[in-house]
């Protein structure tokens, strides 16, 4: 919920690179002397150990950023057959790492390696350097060679080859396309509304690099600053501490989706959602009391647009403190009472939280979190206060041994006593509004202007105070490192680092900088926020949404993409924002729809609605201050939102399967095609329109005042959602110019699925407890394959669960695999699409036969009462 200026978006949304960069940023240190291999090549039971010197004793080219570091040691470990492990760390082993344990990275414990690897690893000793090549075609994925390698205290650079104008996906998290260009990606957790390429909210320094058809993708396991340079014919990483971390994940067949199952393989796998969180979401920031938030829910339903959840922002709070409310505005009485209507009508209730605490000795949060020491402290060991929402504020340092018994009694007597489904937890990065510990010694101040309410001369000598404090403080005791200008400076969006955040010289538990772990807050509080959720109701899945995350988040919670903007730029990029997300493993992922900050039209509202109610998570959101956007204020969004809504909830079973693969396998939710059509370098760039699964294809418009859009279709044949009409492809790609009035988003099936579907009502659990439908959409040779997982849609441990394979082949429907959920349901309707579909006369299952019935170009049977507990086929004739 950052303030922003809305002159800065229009000047970012004007160049494709970030602003401030100079040609040294884009520069390779050549000076540097690099390394070479100093004494005996190890052997090692998990594979090679490289011990590294400096190459040259010459004083060119050292100490450039910091203090060069002179022995080094590479650690290779051949993992798994398609994951590598590289690391080159100092020899000494004083370098800070991202820490072991799930606020951080949980390191694989093995105890076998492989033998046999789908790559080999490959060194030169003199200057050293290495390459990772992938066996099957001999092609150097990863290649140092000729490139410098610096080793500094509070720098480090390495780079790779790639080929030119090469196909890079990842890095983040920015607000950009999907496809990297020659750019640069800093990598440091800032609030701020989402700037267009600059470093917001997540850390995610892994990429996939799709060539000639093949995809491989390289992981920096670390917590540091980073600028990562994505040049011509070359990658370079440039890090303001830690060591060079890195894994390597090279599948033998080379699909990207076999790419994203190796890399969850390692960082976690995506979590499952429960049934509920799969339907529509309605927040604002800016509510002005309880009646219009019930209001809202009111005019959802009489509007007939299904809302499944219902959030509330910080205004429910007393003076914007956490586990508080106003009772002027939001009394508790009608809190609870609000989610107790919610339930009974079979909907949901959401807050936010948010991680700073108010330091006012008369709120009991506070009050307990300072007897149990769970706050961070500045170098002289006092209370490290910044200020947020409330005032002046401390923040939970979640690595303290107090900090998870603090935390999980705030979360659950909190979400006890307002009946709570869910949290949304914000400002993790963390946020805060003045520069260092701003509250020092002014404990009780109570509520303050915000820093951009004031006039810019008082904001400048603040600001220099501030600053001077920060300095005077200095280091923490033994500590050698600049931790607040270190010499390289990251192309922070912010400016220093400390900027907008707690300072980088503040300590977490045992004497560890923020400066070192400042990328892992959120996702430390995500952790301990979840189970915090599991302690308050060990039977259910838990929800938590996180604006900060890391490598391995989205194990832990969603995440959506922040304060984005009403512009019809922001619609088109919250589309490869959203699959950035599902690469990094958060696939449980959206962005705001009609837009956060500014006024939404009700042109881009609408065009919106109708894709974002397609996201992985789907929620309606703006900003304080900003007129209201609810979907029923204009018809053609009511509409649109009605039409498409009704899809999704058709498709619930479908999503929930594949949400369920997600989770089990680690692949996206949304996809691009080019990560399903790698061999088709023509989708290379196409990041708006994306794939649910791998069988429903969505191409929104996201161009003012278009009323047609056109999609590639790649080879098949594509059945329209609506009315089945085919789009037919021989062969490799094919440009479709598809109508797309204003209330309309095409949708296609892809030939060749068995789409499992519910007849959609107005709450996910209705939609659920009707019959399911199988949409049968032939392929070019008559046959279609499907899945459909069925389980309870919320325990959080699976007891009972069916996985049904269905197949179409010469004419023979035949579902088979596990029938384990005796509460499954039954299938109602078969829908078969398809040319050859208008030959078939006859069904007949075991020895009953199945009326069929032509409509709008299908075959239909209804009313087939099949029960799934069982397999069973289906012969046509």
């Amino acid at each position: 919920m950052a303030k922003i200026s809305f002159i800065f978006v229009a000047i970012a949304l004007t160049f494709s690179t970030v602003l401030c960069q100079t040609e040294a940023t884009y520069a390779v240190s050549s000076s540097a002397p690099g390394y070479k291999v100093d004494g005996k090549v190890s052997k090692t039971k998990s594979g090679l150990q490289i011990p590294l010197t400096l190459h040259s004793k010459k004083q060119e080219g050292v100490d450039m950023y910091g203090k060069t570091i002179e022995d080094l040691v590479v650690d290779v470990e051949y993992e798994t057959e398609d994951r590598l492990h590289v690391k080159i760390s100092d020899k000494a082993k004083k370098q800070p790492v991202v820490p072991d344990s799930p606020l951080g990275f949980v390191r694989p414990k093995l105890t076998k390696f492989a033998k046999k690897t789908n790559y080999d690893f490959q060194y030169t000793a003199k200057p050293f350097s290495f390459k990772v090549v992938r066996k099957s075609d001999r092609v150097a994925v990863f290649d140092t060679a000729s490139l410098p390698i610096v080793f500094e205290d509070q720098y480090l650079e390495i780079s790779t080859k790639v080929p030119k104008d090469a196909n890079i996906y990842g890095f983040g998290e920015v607000t950009a396309p999907f496809r990297r260009t020659t750019n640069v990606t800093t990598i440091w957790a800032r609030d701020n509304a989402d700037d267009m390429y600059r470093n917001i909210y997540g850390s995610h320094p892994y990429y996939t690099e799709i060539r000639d058809g093949k995809a491989h993708s390289a992981l920096l396991m670390s917590s540091h600053g980073m600028d990562v340079i994505t040049a011509e014919e070359r990658i370079t990483y440039k890090v303001i501490g830690g060591v060079l971390d890195f894994y390597f994940f090279v599948p033998k067949s080379g699909n990207p989706n076999e790419v994203s199952i190796a890399f969850t393989d390692l960082i976690g796998k995506p979590m499952m959602p429960s049934h509920w969180m799969l339907g529509w979401h309605h927040c604002r920031y800016g509510y002005k009391d309880i009646d219009q938030v019930e209001g809202v829910v009111k005019n959802y339903r009489d509007h007939g647009i299904p809302l499944e959840t219902a959030w509330i922002d910080i205004d429910y709070m007393d003076e914007t403190k956490d586990f508080t409310v106003d009772n002027a505005k939001f009394p508790l009485d009608r809190l609870v009472d609000f989610g107790k209507d919610l339930h009974e009508n079979k909907q949901r209730y959401v807050m936010m939280v948010d991680p700073a605490i108010s330091t006012n000795t008369s709120y009991a949060p506070y009050t307990r979190g300072v007897e149990m020491d769970i706050f961070m402290k500045n170098p002289d060991g006092t209370d490290y206060i910044g200020q947020v929402w409330p005032g002046y504020t401390t923040f939970p340092d979640w690595w303290h041994p107090n900090a998870t018994e603090y935390w999980t009694k705030e979360i659950v007597d909190w979400v006890d006593l307002i009946g709570l489904d869910g949290l949304w937890i914000d400002m993790n990065e963390p946020a805060s509004f003045c520069l260092g510990s701003c509250g020092s010694g002014k404990v009780d101040a109570g509520n303050l202007p915000y820093r951009w309410t004031l006039p810019e001369d008082v904001q400048a000598k603040n600001y220099a105070d501030q600053e001077a404090a920060l300095i005077k403080m200095g280091n923490p005791a033994g500590e050698t490192r600049n931790l607040l200008y270190p010499g390289y400076a990251i192309n922070n969006g912010a400016g220093n680092l400390s900027e907008v955040t707690v300072a980088t010289t503040a300590l977490h538990y045992g004497g560890i900088p923020h400066y070192d772990i400042h990328n892992l807050y959120g996702h430390a509080e995500s952790y301990i926020t979840r189970q915090a959720m599991i302690e308050q109701n060990k039977k259910v899945r838990p929800f938590v949404l996180s604006r900060s995350t890391f490598v391995g988040s989205g194990a832990y919670v969603g995440h959506w993409t922040g304060d984005n903007h009403s512009l019809w730029e922001y619609l088109r990029v919250s589309l490869p924002t959203v699959l950035s997300m599902q690469l990094f493993g958060v696939t449980y992922s959206g962005a705001d729809v009609c837009g956060f900050n500014q006024a939404t039209t009700e042109e881009l509202c609408t065009r919106w609605s109708s894709i974002g109610a397609f996201y992985p998570f789907a929620r309606n959101h703006n900003a304080i201050g900003e007129p209201d956007q609810e979907p029923y204020l204009w018809e053609s969004t009511a509409e649109a939102s009605r039409r498409a809504l009704n899809a999704r909830y058709a498709l619930l079973p479908y999503m929930y399967t594949v949400f369920e693969e997600s989770n089990r396998l680690g692949t996206g939710v949304w996809r691009s095609l080019y990560f399903e059509y790698p061999d088709q370098n023509q989708l290379a760039s196409n990041d708006v329109q994306i794939l649910v699964g791998t069988d429903i294809l969505l191409t929104p418009v996201v161009e003012e005042g278009a009323t047609s859009v056109v999609g590639q279709f790649p080879k098949g044949i594509w059945y329209d959602w609506y009315n089945y009409e085919a789009i037919t492809v021989k062969k490799g790609i094919k440009d479709v110019t598809l109508d797309a009035p204003l209330v309309h988003i095409p949708i296609h099936i892809r030939g060749g699925a068995i789409v499992p579907t519910k007849t959609p009502k107005y709450s996910v659990v209705d939609t659920f407890d009707t019959d399911y439908n199988l949409i049968i959409a032939l392929d070019e040779n008559d046959r279609s394959t499907g899945r459909l997982y069925i389980d309870d849609g919320e325990s959080l441990e699976v007891k009972e669960s069916a996985d049904i394979e269905f197949s179409y082949k010469n004419k023979k429907l035949t579902a088979k695999g596990k029938f384990g959920y005796d509460k499954a349901g039954k299938i109602d309707t078969i829908t078969i699409v398809g040319k050859s579909a208008a030959r078939l006369s006859s069904a007949r299952i075991r020895k009953t036969n199945l009326k069929l019935e032509k409509i709008d170009g299908a075959v239909v049977i209804k009313n087939a009462d099949i029960e799934l507990t069982e397999g069973f086929s289906i012969k046509f004739k």
